[in-house]
């Protein structure tokens, strides 16, 4: 049996040498060191900056880039190793998110499933980025050498998307910017993937491919991910979590003990909402809740996959595994959880109370309070379902391409988030409120899960999002 080998790179990399001939290529001797402690030296071509020589062709300055396919950036925040969502700088025709999907590579999951290396190649993204946003130039451009109108994904809501980004230099001309998904591709943190529409650089993304798995780069490496966790999910409540997040929140330097820990959590279901779980418990004295008990909840991170009715039914009593992550916009959540209609697998969602026998200890509670109680409310039912007993005041609106609505309300801090096109309050599929006329002035009687999400500056804002058109009644017509 051929023993294994243990490699070591002490390798270098050295600067671009260009894109010479294989025969003028020199190699770099790699030691390497078997099992049983013999050295073998294994010859790789020298290390290649893949990325250097590739510029963009046509510049972007004064162009925006829902029409031309190309404009200049700035960052709102990176989801992961192969998508981020930017503010366009030249707003002609829209000021709505440009949502990119990099086109032409495919990181490992580390959002709604977490794969091994995707936490790495999400940082690795994220430090480019936001280097690029802090002190050089951020360009977005469509996979195509000409002006034209951008084209989304499968989805509908990303745009597929060139990076070009330049690390010191502010307004950097065009021809000084280097392409980012290539980058990401040469250093192994991602795969190379449908590169139809840039035949030009085809064969350099597959060249930078081969160098990373040549040189084992990080998810072409042999050793395990540094920063995945392979270990057993550890049984914990809402309520240790709970206090984790309180402690993050009041000190945005302190390191939430959960981050990156798979955990085991019971909950009922308080909602579903834009592939968002929330879950919620209730904590006596006894099983060490505060203040004579209290509630506790978290959200969960679905991915993009439909889950089944039966574990986003409300009151339903479920108990899932999953991973514990910060996310640098919705909080401290889980994601990774597996939800299967049939399983025996004990680390897959299970519901352990249907929705129609969860009458007792374990039925969903209500917060019931005034807006202003709410608002003073902080962590008392973060997470949890809410109901206000009083009418609030429309005086914001906004609505992005992806039809997500954030509402201000008159007088208070929090806000309201709706992450679908509002149907008012009739079932008739034409009866769409999607313009601030339809809200900005009127009353309306307000319920759904409290939650936050963290802004790009770094502050913390409170909002409730709605499940469904019931949780946000106009009550104007009435008064």
């Amino acid at each position: 049996m051929k023993n294994k080998k243990i490699l070591t790179l002490s390798i270098a990399c050295l600067a671009a040498i260009g894109m010479t001939g294989c025969d003028d290529i020199s190699t770099t001797s790699v030691s390497e060191t078997t099992e049983n402690g013999t050295s073998e030296t294994t010859s790789l071509a020298e290390w290649v900056d893949y990325s250097s020589p590739i510029v963009l062709d046509h510049d972007y300055k004064n162009h925006d880039f829902y029409t031309d396919g190309i404009g200049q950036m700035t960052l709102k925040t990176c989801i992961d190793g192969d998508t981020a969502h930017f503010y366009p700088s030249v707003r002609t025709t829209s000021s709505d998110i440009v949502k990119s999907r990099f086109y032409g590579i495919d990181t490992p999951e580390s959002t709604g499933q977490v794969e091994e290396w995707g936490k790495a190649a999400s940082n690795f993204t994220k430090e480019k980025l936001n280097t690029a946003a802090q002190y050089g130039t951020i360009v977005v451009s469509s996979p195509f050498s000409e002006y034209s109108t951008p084209e989304t994904d499968s989805t509908g809501t990303r745009y597929l998307s060139l990076i070009w980004v330049n690390y010191d230099t502010p307004d950097a001309d065009y021809t000084d910017l280097v392409l980012l998904n290539l980058d990401i591709v040469q250093e192994g943190y991602s795969y190379v993937k449908g590169v139809s529409d840039i035949p030009d650089y085809a064969n350099t993304f597959y060249a930078a491919e081969a160098q990373a798995k040549a040189y084992k780069l990080n998810l072409f490496s042999d050793e395990k991910d540094p920063l995945f966790n392979y270990g057993d999910y550890v049984d914990t409540s809402l309520l240790d979590i709970k206090k984790e997040i309180e402690k993050e929140i009041d000190d945005p330097n302190y390191k939430n003990a959960y981050d990156n820990v798979k955990v085991r959590i019971q909950g009922t279901v308080a909602g579903y909402s834009n592939n968002v779980l929330y879950l919620q418990s209730y904590f006596s004295t006894d099983n060490g809740g505060r203040n004579g008990g209290e509630y506790a909840g978290i959200n969960i991170f679905c991915g993009m996959t439909t889950i089944p009715t039966k574990f986003k039914t409300i009151n339903t009593y479920i108990e899932v595994c999953g991973l514990a992550l910060d996310s640098a916009t919705f909080g401290f959540q889980i994601s990774d959880v597996t939800f299967k209609r049939s399983s025996t697998n004990p680390d897959d969602a299970t519901v352990l109370i249907t929705a129609e026998d969860n009458t007792d200890e374990f039925k969903l509670h209500t917060f019931e309070k005034t807006a202003k109680e709410l608002e003073d409310s902080k962590y008392d039912c973060l997470n949890c379902s809410i109901s206000v007993t009083d009418k609030v005041v429309v005086d914001s609106f906004y609505i992005n391409d992806s039809d997500e609505i954030t509402i201000g309300l008159a007088g208070y801090d929090f806000g309201v988030y709706i992450p679908f096109l509002f149907y008012g309050n009739s079932a008739m599929p034409n009866d769409v409120w999607n313009d601030e006329a339809d809200f900005i002035g009127k009353s309306f009687q307000l319920s759904g899960i409290y939650t936050y999400h963290i802004q790009t500056s770094g502050n913390i804002v409170y909002q409730v999002t709605l499940r469904g058109s019931d949780d946000f009644v106009n009550s104007t017509v009435a008064e």
